[in-house]
Formats: structure tokens, sequence, C-alpha cells
């Protein structure tokens, strides 16, 4: 009788401690929404808005892939001439959510994105698809299963009824309870920096009291008045590129009150998107005939033109293309991190054009991209220390111009 009690009472505390397990399965995930161009082009600083992103906790996981890094890679493996970060989410599930779902909208086409796990959270395997709304209905761009990586990120292309190429990307932040992964990250990357901070949960709280979040049937309201960010100065002749996303909380009438940080690397361009994005303007929101607060997500996106190099930088070398082998380097030096980068927590990636020598040392470095302003100098001070092996054009050594990158990552 008594074994009997105890196997029964051993059967109760399994089925407790599965219950447990599937309760407390949690998993976070980056998505990254692109957009592929196949012609050079220059472009005005860009607007998307999307549904409001919470942050799921105020805990941060370092993440070696940049958005540059990103983009970079797509752009090689879909060859195509130049990729575009449009907007970016954090996605969460536990064991009691079947799916999330994303709304924006980019260029006037309002998209819906789903994702869904399928099975267990631990075994990573999501069902994705994507939807364009138009006059008729939605259209269905987009409609796979796939299992995560831990480690990398997976993209897929898909095009538009017109045929633009766009690309998703996602990868696991956090979650996977019983191993690799366990913190979760916040959806602030690189710091917050400007004169708005995100900051703690009863700041949080505050900025959404008594507001209408922009989820599900409720969309973000339309933006009426409009001040384009201007591009600083410093941050063009540096070749600073990238995203700002902010929070925003429009009041009763419209009006942009008040204004969080969600992601942004350089200071710069935070705050020249903060100061436009203040004075814009939107329709009310009308709940049930009455005017609400609301908050939603806007995506700001600093972009160069392309990069033109100085008259003589490239003056009597051979231009090495993206299908040329690479250089071999024959001495490096370790680019030493910046500490006001270290203390904002910014990371990120330099790309730099170079120029060497006959003999293969540096003799010309310039910035062509970058992420961040106050990564710049360190990466030109450790690559013009750098030595290659001389490139070689018919049988003579010959000068030659070709592209580095520099990864900051913190530990």
């Amino acid at each position: 009788m008594n074994s009997k009690k105890i196997i029964l009472g051993i059967l109760v505390l399994m089925v407790i401690a599965t219950g447990s397990l599937l309760a407390s399965e949690t998993v976070l995930v980056k998505m990254r929404f692109y957009e592929g161009t196949t012609l050079e082009k220059s472009q005005p600083p860009e607007f998307v808005t999307s549904s409001y992103l919470r942050p799921t906790t105020k805990v941060n996981i370092p993440s070696n892939n940049s958005v540059l890094d990103e983009e970079v890679q797509i752009k090689d493996v879909f060859n195509l001439r130049d990729v575009d970060l449009i907007t970016e989410a954090n996605l969460s599930w536990d064991s009691k959510k079947e799916k999330t779902i994303d709304m924006f909208v980019h260029n006037g086409h309002e998209y819906l994105v789903t994702v869904a796990p399928v099975g267990r959270l631990s075994k990573r395997h999501f069902k994705i698809e994507v939807f364009e709304k138009h006059s008729d209905g939605f259209s269905n761009l987009l409609e796979t299963e796939t299992t995560l990586s831990l480690k990398d990120f997976s993209v897929f292309g898909f095009e538009d009824r017109t045929g633009k190429p766009y690309f998703l990307s996602f990868q696991i932040q956090g979650g996977i309870e019983g191993g690799v992964i366990r913190g979760v990250e916040s959806g602030v990357e690189g710091g917050i920096i400007g004169d708005v901070e995100n900051g703690s949960e009863a700041d949080e709280k505050d900025f959404e009291e008594g507001a209408v979040v922009a989820m599900g049937d409720v969309k973000p309201p339309k933006l009426i008045k409009k001040v384009e960010p201007v591009y600083p100065e410093e941050a063009r002749k540096a070749r600073v590129e990238g995203i700002v996303i902010l929070n925003i909380r429009a009041d009763m009438e419209g009006n942009v009150e008040k204004v969080n940080v969600l992601r942004g690397k350089d200071p710069l361009l935070i705050q020249a998107a903060i100061d436009a994005v203040k004075q814009w303007k939107y329709e009310p929101m009308i709940i049930k005939g009455n005017p609400m607060p609301i908050l939603f997500t806007v995506t700001v996106r600093f972009k160069l033109k392309a990069k033109e190099s100085k008259d003589d930088f490239g003056a009597g070398a051979i231009s090495l293309g993206e299908a040329e082998k690479p250089l071999r380097r024959v001495k490096y030096v370790e680019p030493k991190y910046p500490e006001d980068a270290r203390k904002a927590g910014i990371q990120g990636i330099v790309l730099l054009k170079v120029r060497t020598d006959r003999a293969g040392n540096v003799e010309a470095v310039e910035v062509f991209k970058s992420e961040s302003i106050l990564l710049n100098k360190a990466a030109v001070d450790a690559v013009e220390l750098w030595k290659f092996e001389p490139f070689h054009s018919e049988g003579s050594p010959t000068p030659a111009v070709f592209t580095v990158t520099v990864r900051f990552v913190l530990k």
C-alpha cells in the first residue's frame, strides 16, 4: 500500500515538474525586414510605422551580428546591388502563445508577418507567413516552415506583387530553457543615447499609461505633418549610416508628446531622429467615438549616397572587385576598442576602403560605411598598420584598392 502511494506521489511530482517546465518555456526572436535593390540610388531618410514594440524584459544579450554585417552578407548571398534594413521587431512566445503577428507600413504598402511555433518551443521550429494588403484583400508572399539556429540568423527571400525583392531574417535572442541561451534581449541595442531614455519599468508604465497600443486590429495613425530629419554633417562626413527605432506616444490631438529610443547606435543619428519626430503630427486616434492617446513604433533610416573616393585614391592602382580573391594579410594590429563606445555598449562594423603599395604596405585608408562615428578612428588607426601580400598584375607588383571589414564586439 505504501509503495503504491510512493509511486503515485512520484507520478504527481513528475506531472507538476513537467507542467512547470512547459509554463517557463519561452523564446525571444529578433526579426528584421530588408528591402533589396538592383540599381544604385541615393535615398533620403525613410520612415516605417510598425506595431508597438514593447520590450519583454530589461535584460540585454550582446550579439555579434550587427545590422551592417547582416546587410553585407545578404547582399553577397543574393547577388544584390544593395540591401536596406526597413524595420525590426522582437517576437516572443511562451508555452501558451500560439502565434505572433507584426504589422508595418512601407512606401504606402501594408505588410503582415505571422510567426507560429510548430510543436514545443524548445524544438525551435516555426511556421512563417508574410502577407501584403491591397484593395482585394491579402496576397500571401511567403509561407514556409523552418528550424531556427541557436547561433546563426536565418534569412528568407521573397518578392512582392511588383517583383520587388524583400528579405526576412530571424535570430534567436533568448529563452530556450535547459541549455544554450538563457537570457532575453529587451530590444535596446548599443545602449540608450540621446536626450530620451528608455529606463525603468516604472518609466515604461508611465509612458504607456492610459494609451491605446497599435497592435492587432488597432492600426498606427496616419501621419499628416512630417519634418524631415537633418542628416548630421559630422555623421555624413564620417560615412555613418543606420536606423533609429523609436516608440512614440501621440496625444489625443495627434501631437507627439513622448519618445522612447528602442534601437540606435550612433548618438548623432539618434538625436537627429528624435528632433524631427517630436515635430510630427498624426490624425487623432478615435476609439468608440472618443479621442485616445496611442503608442506605436517608427523607424527612421539614414542612408548615404554612393561613395565616391578621392580622385587620387585609386589612381594607378588595380581595384579588386567582390569576385576577386582578397589579398592575404601578413601583418595584423588589433583595433583598440574606443572607451566611449565600450561605455555606451556600442558594437558594430566599419567598412574601410584600403590602398596598398607595390610592397603590400597600407598607404591610404578611408571609411566606406560605418555604424557609429565612435568606432571609425580606431578602425582606421589599426588598419593603417596592417600589411598584405603584394598584388601582382601581369607578373608585376601593383598598387591595389579593396575593402576591409573591421568588427567591434563586446565581451
